[in-house]
């Protein structure tokens, strides 16, 4: 087995601010607090009340009194599990064994290595997810799920802890790493700090009956499931069958512009739901809601079914270039409405020369955009009544083989339509049929003409009242 963690350090101020925390307040200085109500501490701090001199653990009085301009809001735990959810959703399409941690989410992709180009690759498509959605995350990769959450969670104190794949070097991987990184309690870290006891490998040296019997179960266990000594069941996350995902503004947002990384790590979440999912969509639901509880429901729609983040937000902005928003906004929430079953595009067999090759072609792998994608801008800015194309009609009358279909029925029609007309007819007739004379059995328009191809006999449309009786 191989395990990719993600440790989320700020996972309480990227959640706060719907998921980009770090750059809603990036000039001011803001705090997360938590602890007794009569005495709260500082939980997390942003760049900016780092270097005003905050810490974790600091009382917030005693910051207050630090910085004058101070943001300062109680943790939500609740928003942290969904902003969690909403990361595991993404992540899901590349492994279903996916489970969630506190202030962290661990991968099992074993089985994903070759599909995805190799640890590097996966690991570079990962964080750059994480950055999308509007996370900031710390990656550890080891044979276990501890055991790479242990190496994630030291990248933050050690920037160059070395990552592990193979298990005959996880213990030597594991042993300089601090036992600050568990999840023990701080009268257990207390009592091994007093004894001297702070790296993992001086507690893999000792007895086990003696660690166990001084500091309980919980400890050696903790210590054989990071070393792959112990079994480790996890309960892995569950993708829900339908996607609807939401987040909230600390300000009421009052341009359109200002919605953009909201929307665009929701379209990008989506876009993972569905790849999990193996499937796009074709309707997608935006709704705005307002400072007075009012919602607006912008509808989307794509004439092919399609996943792409960028696509849906390139859709989004076209309806926003006509009308702006008519009313601050504190939420936004995408749905999808319609799903149906995707088809990639097929790939070349032989790449072409010169061509660059990175991870970031896992997500879009066409060069140009297709005429389906533009018919979709095009209805989004115009309206569906605006765009059509033409589509072949079951009629065997030239003048009646084909008809002007609006964007939602086109494709449907062309699919389903009998292509019976002869692959000779032109494609471009006259307005009004011309008929042409006739001299010893040669048609004649300025001259005699040349038989190519033919002649078409048509005897038809008695039923309609536009009966014709033709020879081309």
């Amino acid at each position: 087995m191989l395990w990719i963690a993600h440790h989320f350090p700020q996972l309480s101020i990227d959640a706060f601010g719907g998921g980009h925390g770090q750059t809603l307040l990036q000039n001011l200085p803001l705090v997360i607090h938590d602890g007794k109500p009569q005495r709260p501490v500082l939980y997390a701090v942003n760049q900016a009340a780092r270097i005003a001199g905050l810490q974790p653990g600091m009382a917030l009085a005693a910051a207050r009194a630090v910085t004058a301009n101070l943001t300062a809001v109680p943790r939500d735990v609740e928003k942290e599990q969904q902003a969690l959810v909403q990361i595991a959703t993404w992540f899901t399409q590349f492994s279903p064994s996916i489970s969630i941690e506190a202030q962290a989410i661990s991968i099992e992709v074993s089985a994903s290595l070759q599909l995805f180009g190799g640890i590097g690759a996966l690991v570079t498509l990962m964080r750059e997810g994480a950055r999308q959605l509007g996370f900031s995350s710390l990656i550890g990769v080891a044979p276990t799920a501890l055991g790479a959450q242990l190496l994630a969670r030291a990248t933050q104190y050690a920037p160059n802890t070395r990552m592990c794949r193979d298990d005959t070097l996880l213990a030597e991987r594991l042993s300089m790493l601090p036992l600050t990184l568990f999840d023990w309690p701080d009268a257990l870290k207390h009592t091994l700090d007093t004894l001297g006891l702070t790296r993992v490998g001086q507690l893999q040296a000792m007895p086990r009956a003696g660690l166990q019997q001084r500091f309980g179960d919980v400890l050696v266990h903790d210590l054989d499931r990071a070393h792959g000594l112990r079994g480790d069941p996890r309960i892995y996350f569950a993708l829900p069958d339908t996607f609807s995902s939401r987040r909230e503004f600390v300000f009421e947002l009052s341009n359109s512009d200002h919605l953009t990384p909201y929307v665009l790590s929701l379209f990008t979440e989506m876009e993972g739901f569905l790849r999990a999912r193996s499937a796009g969509a074709t309707s997608v639901q935006v709704r705005l809601t307002s400072g007075s509880k009012t919602n607006r429901d912008i509808a989307l729609a794509a004439r092919e079914p399609t996943r792409h983040a960028k696509h849906w937000q390139r859709l989004l902005a076209e309806k926003f270039a006509n009308a702006d928003l008519t009313a601050p906004v504190i939420a936004v929430a995408v749905t999808v409405q319609v799903y149906a079953p995707y088809m990639a595009q097929t790939a070349s067999l032989l790449a072409d020369v010169g061509a660059p090759r990175s991870a970031s072609a896992h997500h879009n792998n066409n060069k140009g955009e297709s005429v389906a994608n533009v018919m979709d801008r095009l209805a989004a800015r115009l309206g569906d009544q605006a765009v059509y194309q033409i589509a072949v009609h079951d009629d065997h009358r030239p003048e009646l083989a084909w008809q002007k279909n609006g964007r939602k029925q086109a494709k449907k029609d062309v699919i389903n339509a009998p292509l019976h007309q002869p692959t000779t007819r032109p494609v471009w007739l006259l307005k009004e049929p011309r008929p042409l004379t006739v001299n010893a059995n040669h048609p004649q328009y300025r001259g005699a003409l040349m038989l190519m191809a033919g002649p078409e006999r048509l005897d038809t449309g008695w039923w309609d009242g536009k009966p014709i009786t033709r020879d081309y």
